[in-house]
């Protein structure tokens, strides 16, 4: 390969790498798609530009336990939203019902799917909106880095 073609591809591989680094994914959650239709979407959206070492399972898990969550615990989810960054996933699940008082409370059959949430990412909470909440996760893009 000559040193032209070489610095070519070098260009071209650093900006998938950035146009991968910015991706982000928004969908309705209103109309209550399936989970399986929700974690393909992701995986296709936030998928280009990955490598090996950059596994898409813990994501697709929070992905899916945090929707799961808002339509079986909620009375009108809203939005899924993930923003890919360089070294991980913001996972937002907004939903109309005020309630926060299940998220602070540790106990309950519930929480088991919280608990995994919690061993997944690398921080997780909720917050208050306007006209309900937003339970959010942040997920390492990769399982290992090098130090």
């Amino acid at each position: 390969m000559s040193g032209g073609q070489a610095e070519l591809e070098a260009e071209l591989d650093r900006l998938c790498r950035r146009v991968a680094g910015a991706a982000e994914v928004t969908l309705d959650l209103r109309e209550l798609p399936e989970l399986r239709d929700i974690r393909s979407i992701v995986a296709d959206q936030l998928g280009f530009g990955r490598g090996e070492d950059e596994p898409l399972g813990a994501l697709l898990l929070v992905v899916d336990e945090l929707v799961s969550n808002a339509y079986r615990h909620t009375g009108g989810p809203g939005e899924l939203r993930v923003n890919r960054r360089v070294r991980s996933f913001m996972v937002e699940v907004s939903d109309d019902d005020p309630d926060l008082e299940a998220l602070r409370s540790s106990s309950g059959s519930a929480h088991h799917g919280l608990r995994l949430i919690h061993q997944l990412t690398l921080d997780w909470g909720f917050r208050e909106e306007r006209t309900g909440k937003t339970v959010w996760a942040l997920v390492p893009a990769q399982l290992y880095y090098e130090r």
